[in-house]
């Protein structure tokens, strides 16, 4: 399994030989379970297949893949495999994540992503996400995050576009938030619930701030952010 680290990103199929040490691995692990699963089938299609699909993940969703076979008590099939290979997000988790964040970017702050798929899933959804409740945007949301989660590869999320007005406001809430984003080592947020990570660091940033009395908060990120981490209002 050494050689996934060196396994391209690209859309190019996989190496057989990683698909065929994978296999080995679950052949060992669940014995005819896994051996009864290709019973009857082309050795040759069935791994042509799987390299195809798992060229198209990166380095990390395919180590993520393979340390979680051992939670596995039966062989998955190759769409179960793939998303065991996908981050996942809980969807109000991250809704709640995407209101804070675009009324951030809203005052000139870039806000705290933990996925940059649920930035992206938020863009066409930004007038919504600050008006409606979760209750009434629920399946657009789940819906956009589940296009976007699906995706593999995301662009880099932008800088947020300041009005010229908005500069002088903004660069004092911007530097405190990055200080705080040090502090509660926010940048390194993009992993998996797996990986233990915390997805409400967002929310513990702006409690934060709220307690250093920073008056550039509004009463809905706040409101937002304490709902999130189950605090009282």
């Amino acid at each position: 399994m050494s050689n996934v680290t060196t396994l391209s990103t690209s859309t190019n199929a996989a190496p057989i030989t990683w698909v065929e040490s994978l296999f080995a691995r679950m052949q060992g692990m669940y014995g005819n379970k896994f051996l009864d699963m290709w019973r009857d089938t082309d050795p040759a299609m069935v791994k042509a297949l799987w390299a195809a699909e798992m060229g198209k993940l990166t380095n990390d969703e395919l180590r993520r893949g393979f340390s979680a076979l051992m939670a596995q008590e039966w062989p998955p099939s190759l769409p179960q495999y793939i998303k065991l290979c996908k981050p996942s997000v809980d969807s109000m988790v991250a809704y709640y994540e995407a209101v804070a964040g675009v009324q951030a970017r809203a005052k000139g702050d870039p806000g705290v992503w933990s996925h940059p798929a649920i930035y992206w899933a938020s863009v066409p959804l930004s007038f919504d996400l600050g008006s409606l409740p979760f209750s009434q945007i629920k399946t657009r949301w789940e819906r956009a995050l589940s296009e976007q989660m699906d995706k593999g590869e995301w662009e880099a999320i932008p800088q947020p576009k300041l009005a010229l007005s908005d500069i002088g406001k903004t660069m004092l809430s911007r530097e405190k938030a990055g200080q705080l984003m040090q502090e509660y080592k926010a940048s390194d947020v993009v992993k998996t619930p797996r990986s233990g990570v915390d997805h409400l660091a967002w929310a513990k940033i702006i409690t934060q701030r709220e307690k250093s009395k920073d008056k550039s908060l509004s009463m809905i990120q706040i409101r937002l952010a304490k709902e999130a981490l189950g605090l009282a209002t």
